[in-house]
C-alpha cells in the first residue's frame, strides 16, 4: 500500500539496522528461522484511576500466527487472570493480505497506519471490553537502538532480537499520545496521555540467554519533554547476581528537553524492591550526546506481572515520574526470566516465610513440606 510522500522501495538492507527507514513501517524480507517476528508495543495511561493499559501484536509469519490483543490494569488487580481486562490472544491465524499496521485479526483488534512514524489507528470489541483509540507521534521519527562501538548489538537488546547476516534486523522505540476511549462493561473513560510505540523485526526466540534482566522506563510528557531508556544488567553472572541493591547501566535511550531530541551516551539506574522483588522507586541519572543531563525519581503506583515470551516475568507499572522541574505519569517494565526470579525467590522466602501466605499455620500442612 502506497501513502502520500512514500515510496517503498525493495528491502535490500541486512544485518542490524540503525538509521531510520520508512520501510520499516511494513513487514520486512525474513529469513526461514520459525521465529521472526515481526511485533509492536503501544501503551497508554490513565493517572487519575491509576490505570494502564497497551495493545501489543507480534506476528510469526513462518509460524502463519499472530500474537495480539490488549490488557487494562490498576491497583486491584495485578495477575492476568484478576486485572480489569486480558485479551492478549496467543493462538491467532494471520489473516491474509495483513500488514504490519493494517490488519484486522479474528479476536477484533484492528489498526489502520494513518501516516507512517506520524499516526496509527486501533479498535477492539471483544468480551465487554472496547476501545477507538488514535495514537499520534511526538517525535518527528523513531529512535533505532544504535549499534555498540564494536560493531555488534547493544548488550541488552540482543538477547531480544538475534543477529541476522542476509537479512534486516532491528528495534525502535517513539513517543507519543494516545487519544480515543475504551470501555469496560459499559462505562467509557476517555484517553489522553503520553504513549509509548516500539517496534523490533528479526529472530525472537523463546530460549532467551541468560543473564536477562533489565528496567525499561520512561516518560512522555509532551512534544517537548519525553524519555525512555533501556538498562539491562550486563555485569555479572546470572548466578551472582543479587537483584537487590544493584544498579544498573543505561545502554541506549533518547532524551527531549525544550523540543530538542538526543541519544542519550551513559547512565544508571538503581530501584528499590519490595518484599517480592516488585521495584518501588527508582532513580535514574543520564546523559545525552549535548552533555545534558536527566535526573529522574520514580514512584511506582500499581503492577502487572505479565508473563512475556514464554519465560520472562514483567513487573510494569504506572509511574510517577519527578524530573526537570516536573511531574509526569510514565511507565516501568522491570523483567527477568523465571528461573532467575525462582533462584531470587527461594532467597525471599527463607528471608520472609510470610511470602508463603497460601499456606495455613498448621507445620503439617501440606504434607510434602515435612
Amino acid at each position: 500500500m502506497a501513502y502520500p510522500g512514500t515510496e517503498i522501495k525493495p528491502d535490500d538492507r541486512s544485518g542490524w539496522v540503525d538509521e531510520p527507514n520508512l520501510r520499516d513501517e511494513y513487514f520486512h524480507r525474513f529469513s526461514d528461522d520459525p521465529y521472526w517476528s515481526e511485533n509492536t508495543l503501544l501503551s497508554f495511561n490513565v493517572p487519575e484511576r491509576n490505570l494502564c493499559g497497551f495493545i501489543y501484536v507480534y506476528w510469526r509469519p513462518n509460524m502463519n500466527l499472530a500474537v495480539a490483543g490488549p490488557c487494562i490494569w490498576d491497583h486491584t488487580g495485578e495477575d492476568v487472570y484478576n486485572c480489569l481486562y486480558y485479551g492478549w490472544d496467543q493462538h491467532l491465524a494471520i489473516p491474509p493480505g495483513s500488514e504490519m499496521y493494517d490488519f484486522a485479526l479474528s479476536n477484533s483488534l484492528t489498526c489502520k497506519m494513518v501516516k507512517p512514524w506520524e499516526e496509527y489507528h486501533f479498535t477492539y470489541d471483544r468480551n465487554g471490553f472496547k476501545f477507538d483509540l488514535v495514537w499520534t507521534a511526538f517525535t518527528k521519527e523513531p529512535h533505532y537502538m544504535k549499534l555498540s562501538k564494536s560493531g555488534e548489538e547493544d548488550p541488552g537488546i540482543k538477547n531480544w532480537v538475534k543477529k541476522e547476516s542476509d537479512f534486516p534486523v532491528g528495534h525502535y522505540e517513539q513517543s507519543g499520545q494516545f487519544n480515543g476511549w475504551i470501555e469496560l462493561n459499559g462505562e467509557r473513560i476517555a484517553i489522553s496521555s503520553g504513549a509509548l510505540r516500539d517496534r523490533g523485526w528479526g529472530p525472537r526466540h523463546a530460549d532467551v540467554s541468560d543473564p536477562l534482566r533489565a528496567g525499561w522506563p520512561y516518560a512522555f510528557a509532551s512534544e517537548k519533554s519525553s524519555w525512555h531508556l533501556y538498562d539491562p544488567q550486563t555485569e555479572l553472572s546470572f548466578a551472582d547476581d543479587p537483584i537487590e541493591g544493584t544498579t544498573e547501566t543505561v545502554t541506549t535511550g533518547f532524551y527531549v528537553r525544550d523540543g530538542i531530541k538526543s541519544r542519550v551516551v551513559s547512565g544508571t539506574r538503581k530501584a528499590v524492591r519490595g518484599r517480592d522483588g516488585r521495584v518501588l522507586t527508582q532513580e535514574i541519572r543520564a546523559v545525552d550526546e549535548l552533555g545534558r543531563e536527566l535526573h529522574a525519581k520514580g514512584k511506582t503506583l500499581n503492577w502487572l506481572k505479565w508473563p512475556i515470551n514464554s519465560d520472562i516475568i514483567n513487573w510494569w507499572s504506572l509511574v510517577r515520574w519527578e524530573y526537570d522541574g516536573q511531574v509526569v505519569y510514565g511507565e516501568d517494565q522491570d523483567f527477568m526470566n523465571f528461573k532467575h526470579y525462582r533462584r531470587y525467590w527461594e532467597k525471599l522466602i527463607a528471608k520472609d516465610p510470610g511470602l508463603l501466605h497460601c499456606f495455613p499455620d498448621d507445620p503439617d500442612y501440606p504434607p510434602y513440606r515435612k
